[in-house]
């Protein structure tokens, strides 16, 4: 008997090693920010070397309350009400409490029930597909970045999320892999085994590190647009593991074994220019607080590799696919939406974003079906999110 069938296509391993590298750069960035003298601080030697000279201590507490409290404006627009604007280089830190699910070009179809039925001359039965549904799981995205007062913004943020499906079918089940098609049956002219009873857990985990470069722009009193060009770098990895209990025998094959496992693994990696814009329109406008509506269209076109492997295994055979990698042009889509309020503190102010947004991979999910042949899916992610952010 043989013990492999292999494809004359050798695949490899994704290189994670590179969110070290991103982990270290972001610290760097980070670190970068934080050390920065605060134009306050220079402001309050000034007034404290005024009141000295003059002796004047009333001058030096109207200077300092004169740069604590916010720049008054007119009901006409709210750009100019934030206290940390006239202060050059204003830092932020971040942080987004993600609630997302997964879906899946392919989920939907990973098993298939099957029920034959006979009435009279004609074969009349039943199929079914059977979902594996991608539960709903937090993430997290946090970052930092230095905005000036022309309006130029370098950000630099990290997105990580996580899930998983898990789904099982009884009856007479057909697996959609490929590694089954083959068993007793290496010369493709038939059909692999089926069986009373699977089950499957996908997991899916998630990377992405954006660098952004933007300027804002303030379109008469009731928008503000802020477009950004950017670098995007995404690591997605995907396991896929299956298990296939008690094989029917047919009258063309009798089976010993009684369990078998398939696994596959999707890994891929990307690195391109992103391109988008963040619209802002004020709904209430005051001197300590504002509430605004926003809106951010965006995509990317990255440089992509995916890595495949799959094994079927049960326990008088193995199958192994290492099917050649694909380099190609990986494009995805993202777009968000919510309100803004933001709290004007002396010194800082504070931030909270409340929202949702949805990103579509366009061509990400790809592998071999038995059923389907090679798969080019969308991959979708969406949900809701919080954001609490910082200026100082």
């Amino acid at each position: 008997m043989w013990s492999r069938i292999a494809y004359k296509y050798a695949g490899g391993y994704l290189p994670t090693h590179l969110l070290g590298y991103a982990s270290t750069l972001g610290t760097l960035f980070v670190t970068a920010i934080l050390l920065q003298p605060l134009h306050g601080a220079q402001f309050g030697e000034t007034a404290g070397s005024v009141s000295a000279e003059g002796g004047d201590s009333t001058l030096s507490a109207a200077a300092t309350w004169a740069e604590d409290r916010p720049v008054e404006r007119g009901d006409a627009t709210c750009v100019t009400c934030d206290p940390t604007m006239n202060r050059g280089c204003r830092k932020y830190l971040f942080a987004d409490a993600l609630f997302w699910t997964v879906r899946e070009g392919a989920a939907e179809n990973w098993a298939q029930i099957i029920t034959p039925q006979s009435s009279g001359w004609t074969n009349i039965g039943t199929a079914t597909l059977i979902d594996a549904p991608f539960d709903w799981k937090a993430g997290l995205r946090v970052g930092a970045g230095v905005q000036r007062n022309d309006g130029s913004d370098m950000t630099l943020y990290y997105t990580n999320f996580r899930t998983s499906a898990t789904s099982q079918a009884s009856g007479e089940v057909y697996s959609a892999f490929m590694g089954n098609f083959y068993i007793d049956n290496t010369d493709g002219s038939d059909y692999g085994p089926h069986y009373h009873h699977a089950s499957i857990w996908w997991d899916f985990d998630f990377h992405t590190i954006d660098f952004e470069i933007s300027h804002n722009y303030t379109i008469g009193t009731n928008l503000e647009l802020r477009p950004f060009l950017g670098l995007k770098t995404a690591i997605i990895n995907q396991t896929i593991k299956s298990n296939w209990l008690y094989p029917i025998d047919t009258s063309s094959h009798t089976y010993s074994f009684t369990s078998a496992t398939e696994d596959l693994n999707l890994g891929f990696w990307g690195i391109g220019p992103s391109l988008g814009a963040t619209m802002t329109m004020p709904l209430c406008c005051k001197d300590r607080y504002n509430l605004k509506l926003f809106g951010a269209p965006s995509g990317a076109i990255m440089f992509g590799h995916w890595t495949f492997n799959e094994q079927y295994n049960n326990s008088e055979a193995t199958i192994t696919f290492d099917t050649s990698p694909i380099t190609s042009a990986a494009t995805m889509l993202r777009g968000v939406i919510g309100f803004e309020w933001e709290q004007y503190f002396s010194r800082v102010t504070s931030t909270v974003r409340l929202g949702y947004e949805a990103q579509y991979w366009l061509n990400q999910m790809q592998f071999y079906s038995y059923n389907m042949g090679r798969l080019n899916n969308v991959t979708s992610l969406q949900g809701g999110f919080l954001e609490w952010q910082i200026n100082f």
